[in-house]
């Protein structure tokens, strides 16, 4: 697979034509990700979360420090890494087995022969199979989700990050969808990185969940989670659950209180 290192990242926007300065998502962010292992990465909304996870997939630019995957820099968005959005982000004109299979016709022809292979696989895989010819419009969100998902692993990247790809969905359907992707990484043991806000995914998704800070966005806590694998969402009912839960709840309390009075202040 492949290790994730960001050292001393800090991310600095420039000013919009709403606010005149310039914008501080990252300081200072310090994260390793050792292969195969699995890390949800937790705040509240607005804390550089997610502009910790595009540095990482290619798409924002640390304005400094040092970010790498296999001890390579980050240059750009590469094939190595698969994103999964918040939204399923799909071609709505192209099928299910074409919107997979749409990266991989960017590669070489030699490469093209086994697509079809690749994409039933796959297809199979996360649940689809039987839909290849649906159209985005004719899917539930779910469904969109899990086309999301088989995109992003049909390239069979070392690295996967999800952005919070169960934050729209209904409760139910965002249960079937985390242990789709714990069956997942059961299977394939990627380099996993998982945006959320939501505490009980972290905990059932996570090795390790470690928590930001308001922006300007940095490491507060990283808390390896000593919970057995395989895991369910039964699990989220156990002593030890609820007490890693409370322990992050109180953690995230502090740090939004600690930003309410340093903006009262501002």
């Amino acid at each position: 697979m492949a290790r994730i290192d960001l050292s001393n990242v800090e991310v600095m926007f420039p000013p919009s034509q709403r606010n005149g300065d310039p914008v501080t998502a990252l300081s200072g962010l310090e994260l390793s990700i050792g292969d195969s292992e699995f890390v949800c990465l937790l705040g509240p909304s607005g804390c550089g979360k997610s502009t910790a996870l595009n540095v990482i997939a290619g798409f924002v630019q640390a304005t400094d420090g040092a970010a790498t995957v296999d001890r390579k820099y980050i240059e750009g968005p590469g094939t190595d890494r698969g994103v999964v959005f918040q939204n399923a982000n799909v071609f709505p004109w192209l099928t299910v087995e074409k919107n997979v299979g749409f990266g991989l016709t960017l590669k070489t022809a030699k490469g093209r022969r086994d697509n079809g292979e690749k994409v039933a696989t796959i297809l199979k895989r996360v649940g689809l199979e039987g839909f290849e010819d649906a159209l985005p419009m004719e899917l539930s969100g779910g469904m969109l989700q899990r086309v999301g998902i088989a995109r992003a692993l049909v390239n069979d990247p070392s690295v996967l990050l999800m952005d919070e790809p169960f934050g729209a969905l209904d409760a139910q359907t965002r249960i079937i969808m985390q242990e789709l992707v714990l069956e997942l990484w059961e299977q394939q043991r990627k380099t996993v990185l998982f945006v959320t806000h939501d505490i009980d995914e972290a905990l059932l998704l996570g090795d390790r969940v470690v928590v930001m800070s308001a922006r300007p966005g940095r490491i507060t806590e990283d808390i390896r989670v000593k919970l057995p694998r395989p895991r369910s969402y039964a699990m989220t009912t156990t002593p030890e659950f609820m007490a890693l839960k409370a322990h992050l709840f109180d953690s995230l309390h502090s740090e939004a209180v600690r930003a309410d009075r340093l903006e009262a202040r501002a």
